[in-house]
């Protein structure tokens, strides 16, 4: 196709976004079957030792507290309407998840924050609920969030003007 060619089908309005990746992470399935059988196994331990209903609890409000709070970080702090955001089952990005490009160091602020404040929030729930239910929530905000962290760590040198994208194989990270 000629230049001109191409100038005539494209109108004046158009806008051309070229990304150029910087870094591609494949998610691997074995790791996955690994991560998923330690899961298991620790999630039968607890289901023993903890009662079934503050199990099924904590299991169900982990990730609801994490959506809500990323939808709350998102719309105070970014002034941004998380629209982009799904629901997803899938490792590394269990729970909620961009579905589309992302700033990588907005990403990494908003999990950074989470972290932090989940583990705060179970600190302060401490004297009302049990230590083995406790070590069971404090171990499933981390399950749930170390993923995510180890990948923003292995994104870090493009944290400055990345774009992470996620797809069902792998993250990328792009640079506009």
């Amino acid at each position: 196709m000629t230049r001109h060619a191409v100038e005539r089908s494209l109108s004046k309005n158009s806008t051309i976004y070229n990304y150029r990746l910087l870094k591609r992470i494949h998610h691997k399935p074995l790791m996955h079957y690994a991560y998923w059988l330690c899961t298991v196994l620790a999630w039968i331990g607890a289901l023993l030792l903890i009662d079934p209903l503050p199990f099924g609890l904590v299991l169900f409000g982990v990730p609801v507290f994490h959506a809500i709070f990323l939808r709350l970080l998102l719309q105070i702090k970014e002034s941004y309407v998380p629209r982009s955001w799904r629901w997803s089952l899938r490792l590394p990005w269990f729970g909620y998840a961009p579905a589309s490009y992302i700033s990588l160091s907005k990403v990494g602020r908003l999990h950074s924050q989470l972290f932090w404040v989940g583990l705060l929030v179970l600190a302060c729930l401490y004297p009302w609920i049990g230590d083995r239910l406790l070590l069971f929530s404090v171990f499933l905000h981390v399950w749930i969030l170390l993923p995510r962290l180890l990948l923003l760590f292995l994104l870090r040198r493009h944290r400055a003007a990345g774009l992470m994208k996620i797809n069902e194989r792998d993250t990328s990270c792009y640079a506009q």
